[in-house]
């Protein structure tokens, strides 16, 4: 499935791409001039029925843990959404890395940190849940006492005249380009994760669409808004008002086809109607 693994710890290089897509970094080499734009509204009328059935088994569950869960399962099901470009070249991801900012105090001086928990494709819900909340505590308790490794990176960073952290931010990208990054810093910060998600809504405004980065491998950005009513006429003539998630999806359209990650954005809307395909570990057999 894959050719020689290249320099790139956290994934492997594709091998037999089809010509299009294999010559799409080279005609747009730059990712934030590659990005398509998703709309995706979800409804939520049976998933908060399930996570109100299931808050005691699994404790924490929020709609934020199934929009992650979501995720997972769309790039279980559809791997190619689980790629990144470096150095021209189009990498497969051996994990599923989200990264999300959090916030422990809703306020406008409230410190915020980074949280990017990894995946394996096989996990359920509850592993999910798990994972993700453990990552969070960690995050909030640094936040009450000393800063989590990346934003100590940061810190160095600020007593570095301005002139010269120019050229070291200029020599970190050349090196983010062709994936000489060394790993220790690869697995620092938020930029190198395979999707990234905001929650707009829990601050109160509408979804957005978030650009993509040019430092690191993020591929695929999604923002969650706050939840929506929407009324909407049924064949025989009745109106059906319900609650819907607005999500907005800005993708990297160079690592797969339109029709690769329509596959994965319909997987989502599958999981939203019958969450209790979460609950299970992915089989690809049964895919």
């Amino acid at each position: 499935m894959f050719g020689k693994e290249k320099r790139c710890y956290d994934g492997y290089l594709v091998g037999k791409l089809d010509p299009v897509v294999f010559l799409m970094p080279y005609i747009m080499p730059r990712r934030t001039d590659s990005e398509s734009k998703i709309d995706l509204d979800l409804d939520l009328t049976n998933v908060e029925s399930f996570i109100k059935e299931h808050k005691r088994d699994i404790p924490g569950l929020t709609l934020y843990h199934i929009v992650f869960a979501t995720v997972v399962r769309a790039a279980a099901e559809t791997p190619e959404i689980n790629r990144f470009i470096t150095g021209n070249r189009i990498y497969q991801r051996r994990t599923v890395r989200i990264s999300m900012m959090i916030k422990k105090h809703l306020e406008v001086n409230g410190r915020e940190s980074t949280i990017y928990p990894v995946f394996e494709t096989t996990d359920t819900l509850a592993q999910i849940v798990e994972k993700t909340n453990k990552l969070a505590e960690e995050a909030f308790a640094q936040l009450d006492g000393n800063s989590n490794a990346f934003d100590g990176f940061i810190s160095i960073l600020y007593a570095i005249p301005p002139f010269l952290l120019r050229g070291i931010i200029g020599f970190l990208m050349f090196l983010d380009r062709y994936g000489w990054l060394p790993k220790k810093l690869t697995e620092l910060q938020p930029f190198h994760s395979g999707f990234f998600v905001t929650n707009v809504g829990s601050i109160g405004l509408p979804v957005i669409y978030h650009h993509l980065y040019e430092f690191g491998t993020t591929s695929v950005f999604v923002s969650i808004g706050r939840k929506e009513i929407r009324s909407e006429l049924r064949p025989d003539g009745t109106v059906r008002t319900h609650k819907i998630l607005p999500l907005r999806a800005v993708v990297d359209d160079r690592i797969c086809d339109g029709f690769t990650y329509a596959c994965a954005f319909k997987t989502i809307r599958r999981c939203f109607r019958n969450p209790d395909i979460l609950m299970e570990a992915f089989n690809p057999d049964e895919k």
